[in-house]
């Protein structure tokens, strides 16, 4: 694990980089307060700082001679990463027929039931919950439209 998290930190260190060095070509404040630049600019820095916290904090750490975790994910994890990223794109595809509320309900349910294994009570919480969560956030608070079915929601 010490040198995959080693590379880790390298990775996101070079990652933050670039999000800074791109965040510092838009303006950082507009008249009335921050600019476009202003949020990628500190996350970059915040994630330079904890990914050199990652990478510094396996570097000291004593290597022990049971290190055999292997550097990428077995056959299960893999499997579970398909299944994400083709329920991801089916959620993609989906979103305009079904609209955002039951398109993202029945992503969240396929994920707890079909990649996690969550029993039914479990699932249906964090399905509603995270749908009633995200729309609050975005249609309510935010006044952002969201995409919807042809019914209107």
């Amino acid at each position: 694990m010490k040198k995959a998290e080693m590379i880790t930190g390298l990775v996101l260190l070079i990652l933050s980089g670039l999000i800074i060095w791109q965040a510092l070509e838009m303006p950082p404040s507009a008249t009335f307060g921050p600019g476009a630049g202003f949020l990628p600019f500190w996350l970059g820095v915040l994630l330079a700082v904890l990914a050199t916290i990652l990478f510094v904090s396996a570097w000291r750490r004593q290597a022990t001679g049971k290190e055999s975790a292997p550097l990428f994910p077995g056959k299960q994890a893999l499997f579970a990463i398909t299944l994400v990223l083709v329920g991801l794109a089916v959620y993609i595809l989906l979103i305009d027929v079904l609209g955002y509320l039951l398109d993202t309900f029945l992503f969240v349910m396929f994920l707890m039931k079909v990649v996690e294994r969550e029993k039914w009570p479990l699932s249906l919480m964090v399905a509603v919950g995270t749908t009633a969560g995200l729309f609050i956030t975005f249609q309510i608070l935010l006044k952002i439209t969201l995409p919807s079915n042809v019914f209107g929601f």
